[in-house]
């Protein structure tokens, strides 16, 4: 199937037919067969100027026989190299060619785009050997290519295996545009640091799409990646505090068959327009990941955001996953081994996931909000419509779970469902809500019905936690779904302690009004009746088809209410 650049590629086509060049920009495709990347071969690039400005030195590509203006570059066949710091401008095109960059180790080295167009098989199109830094600048109104073709050859002691390849740090600059293909391998790599300032990126390629090994940093740019590894990458084997990822600003529009984003440190977003397509994790951080801003929306994912620690303070995520939709440290869902792409390099672990402010929208088939260790809400907007299935739940923390403030609406199964935690201060309600239906609306009230908070799951579920500003213990507060109400008055902070029962849910620190426990009813050894806790008047037994308030399935055993999906309702105390 066809991969789309929406968007960005459109304005990057648009840019080609209107220079006139009478050539094309092929996305990327999987073949049917095989679902291998076939990438095109054929990129024509368009010139809008090729003449060297003041202090430039004007390098013109040719089959024929490659030109340039100063003798700081030579030129050996198809090759060109650079030996000195200095500005050169690039134009025309090279079907088997070559820039190198081989200059003093302080040089700072920036190749201006202009309508170039380079191929090269088997190596990069660019390649900086040796120098401080190299800035590729893509000049207004231009676009350029750069391509590798077939399987990489190695030619010295370095592993050469992107279209653009840097030994050095790189900077991605300018305002033209420029399309960057690698048939065999990444399509652009630093072994230092990377960083995106401006200009329009396409970059499609079968392995990763940019790689900065120190570290990745986009300030404002657009980018298009298609690529059959890592989006963005960055990861230092031998320095554990570099490999981060810091995304200011910019337009990224991702799709990747690994995860789109992956740093081996942290990834901090604190701008930009974020659209991300994964086959693993749609954002992935080994130590810390921290969204402070932006807008970031994760259409596809196994896991959506995945870290040890997970900050969100600000912006909007919404996302979609197969699995959790936030995993603090890996999760005991079985991804750290069961992965599409062979799990995370962490497992277990503590782990912490906080939300103080910004908005998350999620839609997971495995846990909403999953944290192997603490789960904190002080602020903020939180919408979940989490599980269907009663192996996972729509909140999920092996620690404590605490609420002082913000809203959240955790909507799925009750399987397996858990609220905040007594150490909250907000006042928190999970419910069991029966079977409802994909598009059932949830929203809490005061007890004079005024709303509070609202939202839609997009899934069917069985059971709902709500909090929001203004509920607190001693208040009476009505949950609204579709069109049946329960009313909850707080008689502790938080009502409903999720133990896991199988469906008997919302009996920790509240009370639905007119019930009292039946005549003869006992609880198994061991257990107590909450404070507060009444059953209506001739019940014989919890459970059933909802008669005591409760929404129901079929009769569980011990005394218990069934789940909503008719479970047996047993109790369960593999989790707290």
């Amino acid at each position: 199937m066809k991969k789309r650049f929406t968007g960005i590629l459109a304005m990057v086509l648009s840019c080609t037919v209107l220079a006139a060049c009478g050539g094309s920009a092929a996305a990327a495709e999987k073949n049917s067969t095989s679902g291998e990347l076939v990438i095109p071969q054929e990129v024509t690039a368009s010139a809008a100027a090729s003449s060297a400005r003041e202090g430039e030195v004007l390098i013109t590509l040719s089959d024929k026989g490659s030109t340039a203006s100063d003798s700081s570059v030579s030129i050996s066949g198809s090759t060109v190299t650079i030996t000195k710091e200095g500005t050169y401008r690039v134009t025309g095109s090279l079907s088997d060619g070559q820039i190198v960059v081989k200059a003093d180790d302080e040089a700072k080295v920036k190749l201006i785009l202009d309508g170039a167009d380079i191929t090269k098989k088997g190596s990069a199109a660019i390649y900086a050997l040796s120098a401080d830094k190299l800035v590729l600048d893509s000049a207004a109104g231009s676009v350029s290519s750069l391509s590798s073709v077939g399987a990489f050859v190695q030619t010295d002691d370095n592993t050469v295996d992107a279209a653009v390849f840097a030994k050095c740090d790189l900077d991605l600059d300018g305002s033209g545009t420029v399309l960057i293909q690698s048939e065999q391998g990444h399509g652009v790599v630093s072994k230092d640091d990377l960083k995106l300032e401006s200009g329009t990126w396409s970059v499609t390629a079968r392995n990763k799409g940019l790689n900065g090994k120190d570290s990745l940093t986009v300030e404002s740019a657009e980018l298009v990646v298609v690529c059959g590894g890592k989006g963005l990458s960055s990861g230092n084997d031998e320095d554990e505090t570099k490999g981060s990822i810091e995304i200011q600003g910019g337009t990224l529009e991702i799709t990747a068959d690994d995860d789109a984003i992956h740093a081996d440190n942290s990834v901090t977003v604190s701008g930009g327009t974020l659209t991300l397509s994964s086959g693993d994790d749609g954002i992935h951080a080994d130590c810390v990941l921290d969204i402070s801003g932006g807008t970031v929306t994760i259409l596809k994912s196994y896991e959506g955001l995945e870290a040890e620690e997970i900050v969100l303070s600000g912006g909007t995520v919404e996302l979609t996953a197969s699995d959790d939709g936030v995993n603090a440290a890996g999760g005991n869902d079985g991804s750290n081994g069961f992965g599409p792409f062979g799990g995370d390099p962490f497992g277990g672990g503590n782990g912490s996931l906080t939300i103080t402010g910004g908005t998350l929208t999620v839609d997971a088939g495995g846990d909403g909000l999953d944290s192997n260790g603490d789960l904190t809400v002080t602020g903020g907007t939180v919408y979940i419509s989490g599980p269907t299935d009663n192996g996972n739940g729509a909140l999920d923390y092996n620690g404590s779970a605490v609420i002082t403030g913000g809203t959240v609406i955790a909507a799925g199964s009750s399987g397996m469902a858990q609220n905040f935690g007594s150490g909250s201060s907000q006042g928190s309600i999970l419910l069991n809500v029966g079977n409802q239906a994909a598009g059932t609306t949830v929203t809490v009230t005061d007890e004079y019905g005024k709303e509070l908070a609202s939202f839609t799951p997009t899934k069917s579920f069985s059971s709902v936690v709500v909090s929001t500003g203004g509920m607190q213990q001693g208040g009476t507060y009505g949950v609204v779904v579709g069109k049946e109400v329960q009313t909850v008055t707080l008689t502790d902070v938080i009502y409903g302690s999720g133990t896991g029962m199988g469906g008997m849910r919302g009996q920790k620190g509240g009370q639905m009004n007119g019930m009292q426990p039946p005549e003869g009813f006992e609880l198994p050894e061991g257990m107590e009746f909450p404070e507060g806790m009444e059953f209506p008047d001739g019940a014989t037994r919890p459970g059933g088809s909802g008669k005591m308030g409760f929404p129901g399935g079929k009769g569980g055993q011990n005394g218990f209410p069934g789940g909503s999906d008719g479970g047996s309702g047993q109790p369960d105390f593999s989790r707290s």
